[in-house]
């Protein structure tokens, strides 16, 4: 729990590629853009445990991980601007182990807990702008921002998500924009990319503990088990 909602993952990967996936693969059909990136909240993977290396993963663990009824949803394109503070909402109380700590996937990310943490009104409007996040980078190499600021021109970020998150759970501060639901949850995309996607077999290749560096932590506070790291991913 407590790993999912502060820091990168093996298994928040995993789960962030499987909705980046799906959603790919149904935006057609539902006559939506096709998603760029992904973000799946660490308050949505539920499964308090660390799963072997060697276990069998089973459809009974895909519920484990994601037991509740959210559906994979395409957010309309987000201009620039926006999209930064949907990833300073997800650092914005990483010191509390908050739920809406995002696993993501499409990009990657780097923050760092001393700038200011963003604060929101009950509209998902910006009260107290945040400066934790320093740069973030489509995995084309599309930069989007840089040295906390929004590089100019660009481009606006299409999100796959959860219908919770675009509705504006944890505070995720879409505001009202459109989305699509693609009539299908987040444990049944896990389970179709485990099968149709990975044959089956979670690699430490694919999936290496710790992660990956899709997020890169700068500096850390120790609060409620967090430990002090001058980086981290």
């Amino acid at each position: 729990r407590q790993e999912v909602r502060t820091r990168e993952t093996n298994q928040g990967n995993l789960i962030a590629d499987a909705l980046l996936w799906q959603a790919v693969q149904l935006a057609g059909e539902f006559n939506a853009n096709t998603p760029q990136v992904a973000l799946q909240n660490g308050g949505g993977i539920r499964n308090n445990t660390i799963i072997a290396a060697g276990s069998d993963i089973s459809e009974l663990t895909t519920f484990d991980m994601l037991p509740f009824s959210n559906f994979v949803s395409i957010v309309e394109p987000l201009p620039a601007a926006q999209f930064k503070e949907v990833l300073e909402n997800a650092v914005s109380k990483v010191e509390g182990v908050s739920g809406r700590f995002a696993q993501v996937a499409g990009f990657s990310f780097v923050y760092d807990l001393s700038g200011t943490p963003q604060e929101l009104d009950g509209d998902g409007n910006v009260v107290t702008p945040g400066s934790r996040v320093v740069s973030a980078t489509l995995d084309d190499g599309t930069s989007i921002i840089e040295d906390g600021a929004i590089v100019a021109g660009a481009p606006d970020i299409t999100v796959a998500t959860i219908n919770f998150l675009a509705r504006g759970g944890d505070q995720y501060p879409f505001r009202g924009a459109d989305f699509v639901s693609l009539g299908i949850t987040y444990q049944q995309a896990l389970a179709n990319y485990l099968v149709q996607v990975l044959n089956g077999v979670i690699s430490a290749e694919d999936y290496p503990e710790g992660g990956e560096g899709r997020i890169m932590q700068l500096m850390s506070l120790t609060n409620g088990g967090l430990q002090s790291l001058a980086v981290s991913n």
